[in-house]
């Protein structure tokens, strides 16, 4: 694929997402005003037809409380399990002693401990079944240090899986892949970072289609949890994740699968909107058999996103490129 960087010359400091969104507007002889540009704050105009958007994929379209539901993991979760949507087992804590006080519930289950507003992945832990006391505590304590509540919930085996909703359709999956490197049994996972960051699809600031993997403390944390550090060299083959979490923002990657998925996970996926009456939306379910007619013990919807990003469709890492900007400006109601 061509690279992304230059999508739109001129416009490289916005995200790539809103970038797409103006791509596909102009094509469409919209005008296009940058009313804020730290912000990526569109107003659109044919005519006497204006539309706002913001980040690409905030618009009128989904209501404040929409948004509000879709950002609260405990609210989206009421909606899901409420409208017959198969969410993970999981309790919802706003005290740290009530959440170390169910560490027995908890203590032979692989759980995950997450702040119940966050976004990509941060505040996130995954602890094992039988996991030490001050371990739990640990990712309790971290959870609790980015929101007032928490959520201790079952770990459900699998890859992650993203499903854009747009209005009534599910117009593209992907495969989200925590940040990782393979091995060639001569380069330490230091080089081979480097390596894969020399990729020109990748950057920071979500301003081209793929983000640089970083070598912070939380690398080296998921790193010491194996044995291995940023010195040690893998085995040829072997495949090294530096991420407990999916996103693509802290330099995972992206593999399209909307012609793959059982078509019964999109009318899932669609389920889950329409549960917070989400128009635009993000979906993530993890799936051990996404080809497969779906099977409770097997999948499980995650999460409800607000803020759905695009290039991660229309820029994939590997996969069919999906085209989902002008999909928006048909919803916004643009000829």
């Amino acid at each position: 694929m061509s690279n992304p960087k230059a999508l739109l010359p001129g416009w490289e400091d916005l995200e790539i997402s809103t970038q797409i969104i103006i791509r596909d507007a102009k094509e469409r002889g919209i005008s296009v005003d940058v009313i804020d540009r730290k912000e990526n704050f569109l107003r659109l105009k044919q005519g006497s037809h204006v539309e706002f958007v913001k980040e690409a994929s905030k618009t009128r379209l989904d209501s404040l409380m929409t948004y509000l539901v879709m950002e609260n993991k405990i609210a989206s979760k009421l909606v899901l399990s409420e409208n017959g949507v198969r969410v993970p087992i999981g309790r919802n804590y706003g005290v740290f002693a009530d959440a170390i006080g169910d560490y027995a519930f908890f203590q032979n289950k692989k759980k995950v401990i997450k702040p119940v507003t966050t976004n990509f992945g941060i505040g996130i832990g995954i602890s094992n079944p039988n996991d030490s006391l001050e371990s739990f505590s640990y990712f309790v304590k971290e959870a609790f240090s980015h929101s007032s509540s928490i959520i201790i919930e079952e770990f459900i085996d699998g890859p992650e899986y993203r499903f854009l909703v747009l209005g009534d359709e599910v117009v593209a999956v992907c495969n989200r892949v925590p940040a990782n490197v393979v091995g060639d049994g001569v380069q330490s996972i230091a080089e081979l970072i480097q390596e894969k960051n020399k990729d020109p699809r990748r950057g920071e600031g979500h301003i081209t289609a793929l983000e640089k993997i970083q070598m912070t403390e939380v690398e080296r944390l998921v790193l010491s949890g194996m044995g291995y550090d940023f010195s040690t060299i893998p085995k040829k083959g072997e495949q090294v994740f530096l991420r407990k979490n999916s996103n693509i923002s802290t330099g995972g990657d992206s593999i399209d699968v909307t012609d793959v998925v059982h078509p019964e996970y999109k009318t899932i996926a669609l389920q889950a909107a329409k549960a917070a009456n989400a128009v635009i939306c993000g979906i993530d379910i993890i799936s051990s058999a996404i080809a497969e007619k779906p099977n409770p013990n097997r999948y499980a919807v995650l999460e409800i996103n607000f803020n759905p990003v695009l290039y991660i469709h229309e820029f994939p890492y590997s996969g069919k490129p999906r085209a989902v900007g002008d999909k928006i400006l048909n919803l916004l109601g643009f000829t």
